[in-house]
């Protein structure tokens, strides 16, 4: 009689988990390549525009290119009893599959070709289709939009509308003026929802001219991103493709877009950092430029998954800081927002902000003061975050379509990536590591970084004119410094004025490295012949007084 009833109440119990249609999603990795396809079918696995920008950076192919072997996966789903393969990862050779039985777990890691099996979500709820419904937002990462104030007036020119004071700021106008639209420039957006893209007028030029290239939702693995009644990525993507004349302009009116869901707004699970890694693989293949995300993580639903400072933030752990360094190593150029926790105890950048390879985005206001977004550096001592843009205050698109302020390096990050995608239209010979490089060192605080600004705000005026050799600054500073002769080849003579002395001076490779430097120099006519030691190309030359005061100057040896 007990065995009946012990029958009874396992048949109940199976019933029951059934009933509850919950889902366990597995993050499995395997230990090699070996009977996935060849670099001969690159085709299949890269478009022609990906291996063109390989091409142009001379960037080779590697493993990682490579597809995840079919048979691996095959098996996996097999001995998982899977509902659903819900994505792949070639960067990090392994997949995520979600079944309803947990025990499954086992069958998995017993197969030869894992090497590794991670629980990175638990659904309640379960639906191949459907997720579970929301339950609140993350407000450390979302900031809240507000109406304009009804005194609010147009910026000057009146062209750019509220948004004048935002790309001026960075003089990414300019770059405008010389007819950098961002044309041709294609740019993925990983974010949360993007509400009203296709029906906003600040977006009608976009999506009439076909630029919106691509949609996908990889939380729920289809094309469709509405549906949403939320539209920060909406918000994000108007501070570039806005194109209002007279209303509202943005950075990058003229570029091209993929728009990739992939943060979750109902909670915070792991399985975000597989879908934010599976979009960035999706637009390396697409061959995409810059990837613009303003997202960011360290607090998981489960406390256990979530990350530290010291341990996890040093550029290189986690692994969304691992795939946007190789998305950087793919040559595409990563503008990530560095958070609005600098206010809090948690006061550092989220990741993958921290990432050794991303030009991470913190804000200022519009007198260009600090804004509150996240610290740096990152746990390896590197300069966090890279640069500042405006976002205290910002002007971005909101329901229904029209201009509202709010807050946050989310609209930072995007701003100034706009204008990146403008300078790198201006220059293609650039690989991403010079044009990252160039954007440092045309920031006002380049030569004294500080841990709130990093290298602080960009001018994209004296980068472009210092890439093209025609740097206005440095002409305004002759009077300061004086780099003759130039091109130079054995020695190189710096002349200074008075108020210059003492100062330092260091070379920079357009890498951004430092190549030499020296300090304590006390004489109007400095001579260095150094510079025979330093292959051929073009240097930035960059001095410090000691009374703060800062010039630089570009230098070509031949």
């Amino acid at each position: 009689m007990k065995k009946v009833l012990l029958l009874i109440c396992i048949f109940y119990l199976g019933v029951n988990s059934s009933n509850a249609q919950v889902g366990y999603a597995y993050r499995v990795g395997f230990k090699d390549k070996v009977g996935s396809l060849t670099f001969a079918d690159s085709l299949q696995f890269l478009s022609q525009r990906a291996l063109d920008r390989r091409a142009r950076q001379g960037i080779a192919l590697d493993s990682t290119d490579l597809p995840v072997v079919q048979a691996y996966i095959d098996s996996v789903e097999l001995v998982s009893n899977s509902i659903k393969l819900h994505n792949k990862s070639k960067w990090m050779n392994q997949i995520v599959i979600i079944t309803r039985d947990s025990l499954k777990r086992i069958d998995i890691e017993n197969l030869s070709c894992v090497t590794r099996v991670e629980l990175v979500a638990e659904y309640t709820n379960y639906n191949p289709k459907t997720l579970d419904k929301p339950i609140g937002l993350s407000a450390k990462k979302f900031p809240e939009v507000q109406s304009i104030p009804a005194n609010k007036t147009a910026g000057d020119p009146a062209f750019y509308g509220v948004a004048y004071q935002q790309i001026s700021m960075m003089n990414g106008d300019y770059l405008h003026d010389q007819g950098f639209w961002g044309e041709d420039m294609h740019i993925a957006v990983l974010d949360a929802p993007f509400k009203g893209y296709n029906s906003y007028v600040a977006f009608d030029s976009v999506n009439n001219d076909g630029r919106i290239l691509s949609t996908y939702n990889f939380i729920k693995d289809t094309a469709y991103i509405l549906g949403y009644n939320y539209d920060h990525g909406t918000n994000v993507l108007g501070t570039m493709a806005g194109d209002h004349p007279n209303t509202y302009v943005g950075t990058a009116p003229k570029a091209s877009y993929h728009l990739f869901l992939t943060e979750d707004i109902s909670s915070e699970k792991p399985i975000e950092e597989d879908n934010w890694v599976s979009a960035a693989e999706v637009a390396d293949s697409a061959g995409v430029d810059i990837i613009n995300s303003s997202l960011g993580y360290t607090d998981f639903v489960k406390p256990t998954y979530s990350y530290n400072y010291a341990t996890h933030l040093d550029g290189n752990t986690t692994m969304i800081a691992r795939a946007a360094n190789i998305a950087s190593d793919k040559g595409m150029f990563l503008a990530i927002a560095q958070g609005n926790a600098g206010n809090s105890a948690w006061h550092w950048m989220y990741t993958p902000g921290d990432a050794d390879s991303v030009y991470s985005v913190g804000m200022v206001n519009g007198s260009g003061d600090w804004g509150g977004s996240g610290y740096g550096p990152n746990a390896d001592s590197q300069i966090k975050p890279d640069g500042m843009a405006m976002g205290s205050s910002a002007n971005i698109i909101g329901g229904p379509g029209i201009p509202v302020v709010s807050s946050g390096s989310s609209f930072a990050c995007p701003i100034l990536a706009g204008s990146a995608a403008c300078l790198w239209q201006a220059l293609p010979n650039l690989t991403e590591g010079q044009l990252r490089a160039l954007i440092h060192s045309v920031s006002d605080r380049f030569t004294s970084p500080n841990n709130t600004h990093g290298y602080g705000i960009p001018n994209f005026q004296l980068a472009y004119n210092v890439a093209l050799g025609t740097d206005e600054f440095e002409n305004q500073d002759k009077q300061e410094i004086d780099v003759y002769p130039n091109p130079a080849q054995g020695e190189v003579k710096i002349r200074v004025k008075q108020d210059m002395l003492p100062y330092d001076v260091q070379f920079l490779d357009l890498s951004g490295r430092v190549v030499f430097k020296e300090s304590g120099i006390n004489t109007f006519n400095y001579r260095n012949s150094y510079i025979q030691n330093l292959p051929k190309g073009t240097y930035v030359i960059q001095l410090k007084a000691k009374n703060n005061k800062m010039a630089q100057s570009k230098l070509i040896i031949e």
